[in-house]
């Protein structure tokens, strides 16, 4: 049977619950199964021990099965499988996969329920534990299951996604455990958490110094808790360029390639030590059989040392020189090398100098992009990951609508050219001020593409809310569509939400504010307005402080937050309306203008304050001081600002601003107190 074949067959009623990810096949029948005290789980018969992972899946199911309907469910085992019904019976069998030739049979499963018995069968313990989370979603909270058949298979072998930890945030072990258990729940079956200096390297302390850092310890513990739910932790270390912090460090600094810092120079031997280094502590910590070693972006080069060294090398060449030797090093550790495909693609006349063994992850992040090109990788022999992203970086709320279709067409290309995986990106560029529980409405649209593709939008936001925030209906799932859609305050900018520069622009040089437009800012202030009902029926911000109740106070945290940058952008208009002609405001309008100024400060102070103690709920305190700062610097300007205006002294009007990709970067650089590019 042809994959075709499996999905075409599906017959899904209305009546059922929504699923998530959605099975590829499933075919009611007539009556339920009515779950009962005495209805047991029955692990695989035979004498052999049960697994970890069998058995924490059990337990999961049962707990999940106890919360909805108050009836706690017995696990147990026999020497042999039961005949009678009444039961859960899971069994093993090598022959259970829909579609047994493809690499993606491991994770399959056949689910059948009847008045008697409920019967699910898998090739492997994932399997199984597929199994049951779809038999929980489908039970009631009176405890009946519809009478039915699934027959499941995801579409890709590597549902991933990467969490970056590196660009000020650090995660706390407990909210790593949380992001498993989450992972889990929706399938995601590779976590890779996206490290450039934040591991505590005992021969290199200085890397980590200051920034909290990850350690050993806490590797090693969340390898093994993921390892237990069906979670591969696959390790994941800057080898090439974004290795800024670790080069502008005194005892590094001569390996850089250039004096801009960014890349490690593959023409310095000493560099090969310091990855080897770095890789002897950093890889044996995981039990995976890949390693992430990036490699992206590596601006500088070929424009440097190594242009003076090996000047005969020209950037492609000294490339893939480059990931032959990282290949070396990770064949050490029986690690099979990944990198990123941007600068590999941008030298096709150096691809045959790649090892075929070596994984492609090719990756962009807007709507719009030539997504087939994976397709090009593909007929040149290599394995190849599709990578979207969450376009919750550079936001104080996800581009939702950007991300969706972004997830949507790498998920697309990647069935159509046999990518092996897809892996979802979470980046935190400039202080990852974006809060973790923002991206969880395109973790499960990751996680349902990379499953079984398209659903309606309707029923996605059924599932996410009933699968991810545990609520019934769609509310939440349709308000973070809501806040995703507010984003145009006038102008554009790439790889970023507009109002997010509006939010830490400083009020004195308006390098943001001055393009903003009312018209525009009052089009976002109305559909904000019909969110802020929704969040506030949702009673987001008295939610628990559990992973999921966080969510919930992050987006609420979130709202507020593009309310305050709409607000302070139709202000600044304002303002540097009056720095301009200051006849046209009267005293009394200018007290008005300054009284609007000091109340958006407080507001923004009062924000800070939340921001930092939700920060704190969820990671160490890293480099959270950045953020402030930043936050300060804004809420400053504000109340100078208002001085000005009581005091009638307009200082000059802002200087015209060009927001070009490198502007915007070295505008932004400038707030970090970091040197221009």
């Amino acid at each position: 049977m042809g994959k075709n074949a499996l999905k075409s067959r599906q017959r899904v009623v209305s009546t059922l619950p929504p699923l998530l990810p959605r099975p590829q096949r499933l075919i009611t029948r007539s009556g339920r199964f009515q779950l009962g005290e005495d209805t047991p789980i029955l692990l695989p018969a035979g004498n052999e021990a049960v697994s970890r992972e069998l058995r924490l899946a059990a337990e999961s199911a049962r707990d999940e099965i106890a919360a909805r309907t108050g009836c706690t469910l017995a696990i147990e085992r026999r020497a042999r499988e039961s005949t009678s019904g009444n039961a859960i019976q899971l069994r093993l069998d090598g022959r259970a996969a829909p579609l047994p030739r493809r690499p993606t049979a491991r994770d399959a499963y056949r689910l059948r329920v009847r008045s008697s018995a409920i019967e699910i069968t898998a090739p492997s313990p994932a399997g199984l534990r597929h199994g049951l989370q779809t038999l929980t979603q489908l039970t009631s909270a009176s405890g009946r299951v519809p009478a039915l058949d699934v027959e499941d298979q995801p579409d890709f072998r590597d549902r991933a996604l990467m969490l970056d930890v590196s660009r000020g945030k650090v995660p706390t072990r407990e909210t790593l455990e949380g992001l498993v258990d989450l992972c889990s729940r929706l399938r995601i079956n590779v976590l890779m958490l996206y490290v450039e200096h934040t591991f505590a390297f005992r021969n290199h302390p200085e890397i980590g110094a200051g920034v909290s850092p990850l350690e050993a310890e806490t590797l090693l513990a969340i390898d093994a808790y993921a390892a237990d739910r069906g979670v591969e932790l696959v390790p994941c270390l800057q080898s090439l360029g974004h290795m800024e912090h670790l080069l502008s460090l005194q005892r590094y600094s001569d390996l850089a390639e250039s004096d801009r810092r960014w890349s490690i120079s593959p023409s310095r031997p000493e560099a090969y030590r310091l990855l080897e280094d770095l890789y002897d502590e950093f890889l044996p910590l995981f039990r995976s059989k890949r390693f992430n070693a990036n490699c992206d972006e590596p601006f500088d080069l070929g424009r440097g040392q190594s242009e003076r060294i090996q000047p005969q090398k020209p950037p492609g060449r000294l490339f893939t020189d480059h990931v032959a030797r990282l290949e070396q090093l990770a064949r050490k550790h029986d690690k099979q090398l990944m990198i990123w495909a941007d600068f590999p693609i941008a030298h096709p006349d150096q691809l045959e100098r790649i090892d075929r063994e070596v994984v492609l992850m090719d990756w962009w992040y807007e709507a719009e992009f030539e997504f087939n090109r994976i397709g090009r990788l593909r007929r040149r022999g290599f394995e190849v990951w599709a990578c979207p992203g969450t376009s919750s970086w550079n936001a104080l709320f996800p581009r939702v609508e950007t991300s969706l279709t972004n997830v949507s067409k790498w998920a697309d290309a990647g069935r159509r050219h046999g990518a092996t995986g897809l892996l979802l990106t979470d980046w935190g560029d400039f202080g990852h001020y974006n809060a973790l529980g923002v991206s969880f409405y395109a973790y499960a649209w990751a996680a349902q593409q990379a499953w079984s593709g398209e659903v309606s939008v309707g029923d996605f936001d059924r599932a996410f809310t009933r699968r991810v925030d545990g609520a019934s209906g769609g509310q939440l799932g349709r308000l973070y569509r809501r806040l995703g859609a507010i984003t145009d305050p006038g102008f554009s900018v790439a790889n970023g939400s507009p109002l997010q520069y509006l939010y830490f622009d400083g009020l004195d040089r308006s390098f943001f504010l001055q393009h903003a437009r009312l018209q525009a800012l009052e089009s976002c202030g109305r559909k904000l307005e019909r969110a802020e009902h929704e969040v506030e029926a949702l009673e987001l911000a008295s939610a628990g402080d559990d992973f999921l109740g966080l969510a919930r106070q992050e987006v609420d945290w979130s709202s507020q937050a593009l309310r305050l940058a709409i607000d302070k952008a139709e202000t600044a208009i304002e303002y540097n309306a009056w720095r301009s002609d200051p006849a046209l405001h009267a005293a009394r309008d200018r007290r008005r203008l300054a009284r609007r100024l000091t109340e958006i400060a407080d507001r923004q102070r009062t924000q800070l304050e939340e921001l930092e103690r939700l920060w704190l709920a969820r990671n160490e305190f890293s480099e959270f001081e950045k953020t402030r700062r930043r936050v300060r610097r804004s809420i400053a300007s504000l109340r100078r600002g208002a001085r000005r205006l009581n005091e009638n002294h307009p200082p000059k009007p802002p200087k015209a601003s060009e927001l070009t990709l490198l502007n915007v970067f070295n505008e932004i650089r400038e707030q970090f107190g970091m040197a221009r590019r």
